[in-house]
């Protein structure tokens, strides 16, 4: 394990996290916003002390995935103008760019 005292993020661990990641928001991509996610894509980086809950948790592609690396989100959407391939902001976009009520 590692010096968190959590499971390192690999096999049967990563697989069955990722599962539950895709079985709750589906495979919409929550960086670009196009569905055929296969990955599970922490909100707040390991890196940065986040946890492996679900809530914690979203779908992404591998590639988009991988551009993040353990970045900050809003930074990564700083970085990735576009909001997606059919225009439609995903969730995790929308919470960013989107004022919240007065």
């Amino acid at each position: 394990m590692p010096a968190e005292g959590r499971p390192a993020w690999a096999g049967r661990y990563a697989t069955e996290r990722t599962a539950a990641c895709l079985a709750e928001f589906g495979t919409r991509c929550h960086l670009c916003g196009a569905y055929g996610a296969t990955t599970a894509d922490h909100l707040v980086p390991r890196a940065a002390g986040g946890s492996d809950d679900l809530d914690n948790l979203r779908p992404a592609h591998q590639s988009c995935n991988s551009s993040r690396q353990d970045m900050p989100l809003e930074e990564w959407f700083r970085l990735h103008p576009l909001i997606s391939r059919d225009g439609d902001a995903p969730p995790s976009r929308r919470w960013f760019l989107e004022p919240a009520d007065p």
